[in-house]
């Protein structure tokens, strides 16, 4: 690259590599309603009351929000700890790092060999379940772990689900925090904009389908952007001809020897879909700084954001995002099929160098079957930060001084209290999501990079480089993509590619599928 498009290119382009897929996410199957008390029945702690001389563990626990939790963090800590005292002789120190920090902190952490017990941890995001395994940062939670000190737990999962948290070993190194386990690409729409201009949103089937919309913000809403992106937030372009978008491997939906789409492949598919974003960033569609700004929340805190985008989609998901878009109210209009993706997309994992895993896992029991443990890190303490109106929804209360507005975060989201927005069937329509959402033929299969560590970090290297630039149409395609295509291949992206063929065949002839 020539030194004047240098200076152009670091303009814009300081570019993190951050996969849009923000599994905002939703909920269990059989758990009871929420209430504002210790669950009743079945004592989650069973484990702490059968061995009554638990010696006093400190843990600590670091895990991503989209933004500070509030002045009150410290409040509420305290009065966990006040119940996690009783309940497990434990305390614990809560983290929160904001998305674009939690990353190199963890990584910080790991390599300084600081103490901390649990973390936050996905398939395909932060804290990337098996590159940090590969890296010994986890610790295997076995069997009989699990049974001992998590086993309340483990019975609300559905069986069908556990394998997805199977590592390459066969092992597994995270504990699932139960949620939607489906994904469904939208785009979100601030309502008031489609009420004014009649929006018709079952039009909306592909990214495409939006443009007449933008059109319309852009000649009429001078004080609005039409379509908000940044580092952690691009990625419209979806196929619906095509399954495993985000996944480990891509096929085409018709092809019955299910053939990997090559990571070369899918680029040069994306052509066309680089040329609308770069005519929509130069009509004015998107914003200026779409490639430079890292947190798309900061932008749509403004409230000024009209189309956005969410990766997951979630029954009730509404509410959680008219509060990051200024209180506006805003509607999916989904472009994309439902997949399962499973309950890997989001869980907690054990620092392999914890003192206290054994209490680590007992806490994540809590917060994955005691209501009230859960509901007080999501909400907060009653009267305070949020008013309860019944046993099923509550109030928060505005500026109250603790709003983490991470419920998919802490635990098992079925124990959530229902916010104003959601309808009261939004658990039943989270499982119906779950149980009709087309099921990947490569669901359960897991890539091991062991044999490419190599060109794994260089075509990582070339992604930060480049990808964001195209995804958010702030470089010309036409002279961009064949740098970006060659600089892949120079990278070992055939090799990466060939690697993954092999073992996604060997996949295949062991399922019996695609033969």
């Amino acid at each position: 690259m020539k030194k004047e498009k240098t200076t152009v290119w670091s303009k814009w382009v300081p570019l993190v590599l951050s996969l849009g897929l923000m599994a905002a996410c939703s909920n269990t199957n059989n758990a009871p309603a929420a209430t504002n008390a210790p669950s009743a029945g079945t004592d989650p702690t069973s484990a702490a009351s059968e061995m009554p001389s638990l010696p006093e563990a400190k843990l600590t626990f670091i895990y991503p929000v989209a933004s500070n939790p509030g002045p009150d963090q410290k409040l509420v800590n305290d009065e966990i700890n006040k119940y996690l005292k009783e309940k497990i002789n434990a305390t614990v120190d809560l983290r929160p790092l904001t998305f674009d920090e939690y990353e190199p902190k963890l990584n910080a952490m790991l390599a300084a060999g600081e103490n901390f017990d649990i973390a936050w941890s996905s398939k395909g995001w932060l804290g990337n379940y098996q590159p940090y395994i590969d890296r010994g940062a986890y610790l295997e939670i076995t069997e009989d772990m699990i049974n001992t000190y998590a086993k309340e737990a483990r019975a609300n999962i559905p069986d069908k689900f556990w394998p997805d948290m199977n590592a390459v070993d066969g092992k597994v190194y995270g504990f699932p925090i139960y949620q939607v386990a489906a994904k469904t690409k939208s785009l979100v729409i601030q309502k008031r904009f489609v009420d004014k201009y009649s929006l018709d949103l079952a039009s909306i089937q592909t990214y495409k389908d939006i443009e007449p919309f933008l059109k319309q913000l852009k000649e009429n809403e001078p004080d609005i952007i039409p379509l908000g992106l940044a580092q952690n937030s691009w990625g419209l372009y979806a196929n619906r001809d095509e399954v495993g978008e985000g996944m480990s491997v891509t096929y085409k939906k018709d092809d019955p020897m299910l053939k990997m789409v090559s990571g070369l492949e899918a680029l040069d598919s994306k052509t066309d879909y680089y040329n609308t974003m770069r005519a929509w960033y130069q009509a004015g569609y998107i914003n200026e700084d779409a490639p430079i700004i890292q947190n798309i929340n900061d932008l749509k805190a403004k409230g000024n954001v009209a189309v956005g985008l969410e990766f997951t989609s979630k029954p009730g998901g509404e509410v959680g995002e008219m509060a990051v878009n200024g209180g506006n109210e805003v509607v999916y209009a989904p472009i994309a099929d439902s997949y399962f993706t499973g309950i890997a997309s989001a869980m907690h994992v054990i620092n392999k160098g914890s003192k206290n895993a054994e209490r680590a896992l007992m806490l994540i029991n809590l917060l994955n079957t005691d209501p009230y443990l859960y509901n007080l890190i999501c909400n907060g303490i009653e009267g305070k930060h949020y008013t309860k109106i019944d046993d099923k929804f509550i109030e928060p209360i505005k500026d109250s001084g603790y709003a983490p507005n991470g419920d998919w975060v802490f635990g098992n989201q079925f124990n959530a209290y229902l916010k104003p927005g959601q309808a009261p069937d939004t658990w039943e329509k989270t499982i119906e999501l779950n149980d009709s959402a087309i099921v990947p033929a490569s669901s359960g299969f897991g890539v091991n990079e062991e044999n490419m560590k190599a060109e794994v970090a260089n075509i990582t290297a070339i992604n930060n480089e480049y990808r964001v630039a195209l995804e958010s149409g702030s470089v010309d395609p036409a002279k961009v993509l064949p740098e970006y295509r060659a600089k892949l291949v120079a990278s070992g992206q055939e090799k990466f590619d060939n690697e993954i063929n092999a073992q996604w065949e060997q996949f295949k002839k062991d399922k019996g599928i695609g033969q």
